[in-house]
């Protein structure tokens, strides 16, 4: 007869329940990194085919280099996202058994991917306006606006598709996560304890190597430059990336390193300097400094291909008061943005400091000692002020153009007439522009003052009494850029009736270009930054009526040129160059997508390879050194 508590031991031994805190804990913690891993793949096929349109000379065959590539990148991105997890699951205590702790891990792991995947399919839509994958600086950007709770749920109705196959990614994420319930806990042991540490170690290692992009001890943790490794066009890149990476790769990185292509500071300086010296070329007649006002508007998103007079009357123009305009004016053709982004254009056109590989305004050097515009012209007592519609510091533009010197800023509360407000992102360009007009005239002269318009931005919206006024052409912008004209004509016309109308350089300049969406000849890295600069002088001797300048100029030729037709007496600091020397070669520097230089060689000069090494050591150098000024 069997004896009770044999048959007890016996039953136990057979029925004893599996335990899943051994090898298939480990098999289910790879699994759920598989599957995002997976969706990261996968969404990278989905970035490519709805973005399709902008790599449209990427071969079938140039693919798979570009999905070596991203499995690299891919790698990196799933541990940088799920390292916190991994670390927790693995810790070598029974604890981590518990019901409540695996509750905890699974919704760590659903919002870090969730947030993750968020950014990724965020981006498939901004990339269209920046060309590049977003990164840290995007938040910095805009930190300061008020306004975007209203943007993002009108960006939710506009692009709701995004959402849902978000919420279809999370649902993913949290249904196939697996068990959280363990029914055996683990006794605490020494061994156990032991054999747990082991494999965290080793999980430690593996995340390592995937974050850094090898196993080579030489081996640095890869950036967003290694992806140019597999590509033979910078801005497929943007394919290998994936967001989530620039964003946490960059977090807290300026991205400037110092360079020494050339050891002896004369030759680079005789290259390319920054340093305008009073008794150069820059004078342009000799004359005493004309003390003359300076007004300047930043025209949002007011892209070359929109302005008919830019292309020979061979794209439909929205903007006719503006062509008008550049027939009496000093016209440049061949004009370029020095960044992507509206935040980038305040240092480029008010500072004359491009930003290249990242924005100068989201990065620590923004605190540098700079000299800017205003700077230079309240040294001749001259007063400075900015005008913006939007919420006082959005996008830290008070901020920004202060350190420029522009002094007294003015934005949606000094406007004071809530019901403009555009809903989005301040008043409508027609009344701000007439409230700056008017503030103008209480203004004493000499005066410099820049503005910068808002209502051609997205969502595109026009106040509801010109709707079916402009044409709407093909684009939602379209109608936007011929109200923000129609506002800037309406301003003109105030202004021709003010006392200081006459003795007033305008310029005109929009913040950044755009890939068009319909014509080619703005669908490239360089020609989607190609912008209007417009030098207007009602009675033409600043600025010749009707004259059309063809060579290469750029936003951080502004400062230079405006102080040189005012022949400005001081020395001062810019990277630009004054379109009226003529000694000098006139380039572009920026960077689309990679490095880029726009520059006719000619003999006995530097070569361009050798001109941008030059433009390059002296902007990151004197970025990281503090040598913005001319005094350096």
């Amino acid at each position: 007869m069997i004896d009770s508590l044999h048959l007890q031991t016996y039953m136990k031994s057979i029925y004893r329940p599996k335990n899943y805190t051994g090898f298939s804990y480990f098999f289910s913690l790879t699994k759920r990194l598989s599957l995002v891993l997976l969706l990261l793949l996968i969404s990278r096929s989905g970035f490519y085919i709805y973005n399709h349109y902008l790599f449209q000379t990427t071969a079938w065959e140039d693919m798979l280099m570009i999905y070596r590539g991203g499995i690299r990148f891919d790698l990196s991105a799933l541990f940088y996202l799920n390292g916190i997890y991994l670390v927790l699951a693995l810790l070598p205590f029974p604890f981590v058994f518990s019901g409540i702790y695996q509750k905890f891990l699974k919704i760590i792991f659903v919002i870090f991917n969730a947030a993750g995947f968020f950014f990724q399919l965020f981006d498939f839509i901004f990339f269209r306006i920046r060309l590049r994958r977003i990164d840290f600086t995007f938040f910095r950007e805009f930190a300061g606006d008020t306004n975007l709770e209203n943007i993002f749920l009108e960006g939710l109705q506009e692009y709701v598709m995004f959402f849902l196959i978000w919420l279809g990614i999370v649902f993913i994420l949290w249904f196939l996560y697996g068990r959280v319930f363990y029914p055996l806990r683990p006794a605490f042991t020494f061994r156990y304890f032991t054999n747990r540490a082991v494999v965290l170690c080793l999980a430690l290692l593996i995340a390592v190597a995937a974050i850094r992009g090898g196993t080579d001890r030489t081996t640095r943790p890869i950036t967003l430059g290694n992806a140019t490794a597999y590509v033979s066009r910078p801005m497929e890149a943007a394919i290998v990336l994936n967001t989530p990476f620039c964003i946490i790769r960059t977090l807290g990185k300026s991205g400037v390193e110092k360079l020494s292509f050339f050891k002896d500071q004369r030759e680079l300086s005789r290259i390319y300097s920054p340093i305008h010296r009073k008794d150069s070329v820059y004078s342009s007649s000799g004359e005493e400094f004309r003390k003359k006002n300076v007004v300047i508007f930043i025209l949002e998103s007011f892209s070359k291909e929109y302005i008919g007079y830019l292309n020979d009357g061979e794209i439909q123009t929205y903007t006719p008061f503006l062509d008008s305009l550049m027939s009496e004016s000093l016209t440049c053709v061949g004009a370029y943005a020095n960044g992507r982004k509206s935040v980038d254009a305040i240092p480029s056109v008010l500072g004359s400091i491009p930003s290249l590989e990242h924005s100068f305004a989201l990065t620590p050097y923004a605190l540098n000692r700079v000299e800017g515009l205003g700077n230079a012209l309240k040294r001749a007592g001259y007063h400075t002020s900015f005008f913006h519609g939007a919420p006082e510091g959005s996008m830290g533009l008070d901020g920004m153009s202060r350190h420029f010197g522009f002094d007294n800023y003015y934005g949606k509360g000094s406007f004071g007439e809530n019901s403009l407000f555009d809903g989005y992102w301040g008043i409508w360009d027609e009344p701000f522009l007439q409230f700056f007009a008017r503030t103008l005239n209480t203004f004493p002269e000499p005066f410099a003052t820049a503005v910068f318009t808002l209502s051609s931005h997205h969502p595109f919206v026009i106040p509801q009494e010109y709707e079916g006024v402009f044409p709407k052409g093909t684009l939602p912008i379209h109608q936007c850029i011929g109200y923000a004209d129609h506002a800037l004509k309406r301003f003109f016309e105030t202004a021709k009736d003010c006392p200081w109308y006459n003795n007033t350089l305008f310029v005109l300049v929009a913040d950044h270009g755009i890939f068009s969406l319909i014509h080619p000849q703005y669908q490239t890295d360089i020609e989607s930054m190609a912008i209007p600069v417009v030098y207007h002088d009602p009675l033409g001797v600043m600025a010749e009526k009707g004259r059309i300048y063809d060579q290469y100029t750029q936003q951080i030729d502004i400062m230079p040129t405006v102080l040189d037709m005012l022949d400005h007496p001081y020395s001062f600091f810019a990277f630009g160059r004054s379109i009226l020397d003529t000694l000098t070669t006139p380039f572009v520097v920026n960077y689309p997508s990679g490095w880029n230089i726009l520059r006719d060689e000619k003999e006995k000069e530097p070569s361009n390879e050798l001109f941008l090494k030059a433009f390059r050591q002296q902007y990151n150098n004197r970025l990281v050194e503090d040598r913005l000024t001319v005094e350096d």
